[in-house]
Order: structure tokens, then C-alpha cells, then sequence
């Protein structure tokens, strides 16, 4: 055996043939001796080092190199190609969505948003009828479809617009009950229905919406425990913008 192994080695045909081996060599041992190719003269394609991958970029994966094959490219997951450039497949591709829309999450993976009236993970079971009043918040008023199915807002007494957001101006709505009062612990009323307009909506500025003309009567009140009595009840018979006090 020649006591330099290196230049031995380099005046063989398999090393001087550029082709014979493409890769890195790391730790050689002949003899049990670890080989120093940095001491020797090094012939053209032969560097110092172990870099396979130094040559081959890969836009979208990782190089990795083979024995057999030398760098490879392992691409993420929806690229492919030699150099990992080429876009893969769209996962909405045969999508399973039956009643629905399909909408990429990432290059693999999926969901279905499902039209009106079905629910379910591909839209296949049946869900609840499309209500156009969960989009109309009434605020003081309830929701109400008509026979066309357009939604509007019935608004509560003093208020209006779309939402029933806004105060309705100063006015008198007639109201006919039995006004109640406490005595004690005892819950009197009157023994006969009164009629009043009660003041109700909002007034510009400062003003306050009240009773501009006032009534008063008498009326006999029954009590809970059994008493009775007869007091002078005072309500409003007109209503208007004031003066708050």
C-alpha cells in the first residue's frame, strides 16, 4: 500500500472521471487511518467542504441531499416541481360542499360556508328558514314580516323610525284604566275605568313633554283589604312642550 494515499487515489480513472461520483465524502478511512484530502491537490469539481445543496435552491421546501440521486427538494405541502415553484392543486378541487360555497384555509385544507337554510360541515342537513328579522334590530318594537317577506319594525308608543331608535315629538295618547294607588299595605283602585291622555315623545332643545291642561274628579277607590275610600284624581287632558321644572 503507498504511503500517500491521496495521490495515489487521484492517478486512478475513477477519480479523474468527473463523473463517476457527485456528492460528498466525509471521514474516509483506509486502513483504519482518516483520510486528509485538504493536503493534496485538488483536481476540478473537487472542494473542500460538504455543501450539496449550495447549488440547488428550493423557492417553497427544503434541500436535502441523496446519496443516490444527489440534492433533492422536499416542497411544502401545495408546491411541487424540481425546485419546489410550481403551485399544486386548489383544495377546493372536487370540493364536498353540497349546498355551499368552498373556501381554501391553506393549500390542503377547506370549509363550506353554506347558503341559507342548511348547516352541517358540507352543507347537507336542512337548518333553519331564512329570517330576515335576526338583521333588524327593533330597539323599542318587535320585528314583523309582511306577506312579500320584507322585514319592518313595529315601534313601542313614543318612538319611531326604521329602528324605533328615535323619540316621536310631544303628544298625547288617550289611555282608559283604573288608576291604582297604595295605602299602606293595601293596592286601591278605581271602581269605575278613568280616561286620560297620557304625554308621551321627546321636545327640541331643553323642553319637556307634560300636561298643559289638567282635570280633576272625583272618584271611590276599593282596597285590597276590603276598605274604601274617595279621593280627587288629576290627569291631563292636553299635551305639549314645556319648561322642565
Amino acid at each position: 500500500m503507498p504511503v500517500d494515499v491521496n495521490s495515489a487515489a487521484f492517478r486512478l480513472w475513477q477519480i479523474l472521471n468527473g463523473t463517476s461520483f457527485h456528492g460528498c465524502i466525509r471521514n474516509l478511512y483506509i486502513n483504519h487511518e482518516l483520510q486528509d484530502f485538504t493536503k493534496t491537490q485538488m483536481k476540478p469539481g473537487v472542494v473542500p467542504g460538504c455543501e450539496p445543496c449550495r447549488k440547488l435552491y428550493c423557492l417553497h421546501g427544503l434541500c436535502q441531499p441523496d446519496a443516490a440521486h444527489g440534492p433533492v427538494c422536499h416542497c411544502e405541502p401545495g408546491w411541487a416541481g424540481p425546485h419546489c415553484d410550481q403551485q399544486g392543486h386548489s383544495p377546493c378541487q372536487g370540493h364536498k360542499c353540497v349546498h355551499g360555497d368552498c373556501v381554501p384555509l391553506d393549500v390542503l385544507s377547506y370549509s363550506c360556508q353554506c347558503h341559507d337554510g342548511y348547516r352541517g360541515a358540507l352543507c347537507s342537513q336542512p337548518g333553519e328558514l331564512h329570517n330576515p328579522c335576526k338583521s333588524l334590530p327593533c330597539v323599542h318594537g318587535h320585528c314583523q314580516i309582511s306577506a312579500q317577506g320584507e322585514a319592518s319594525c313595529e315601534c313601542q308608543s313614543g318612538y319611531a323610525g326604521q329602528l324605533c331608535n328615535q323619540e316621536s315629538a310631544c303628544r298625547g295618547e288617550l289611555v282608559r284604566d283604573h288608576p291604582q294607588v297604595q295605602r299602606g299595605y293595601a293596592i286601591c283602585q278605581t271602581t269605575r275605568p278613568v280616561s286620560w291622555v297620557e304625554c308621551r315623545g321627546s321636545c327640541q332643545g331643553q323642553g319637556c313633554c307634560t300636561g298643559l291642561r289638567l282635570k280633576r274628579r272625583k272618584f271611590t277607590f276599593e282596597c285590597s283589604d276590603g276598605s274604601s275610600f274617595v279621593e280627587e284624581v288629576e290627569k291631563a287632558s292636553k299635551c305639549g312642550c314645556t319648561r322642565c321644572m
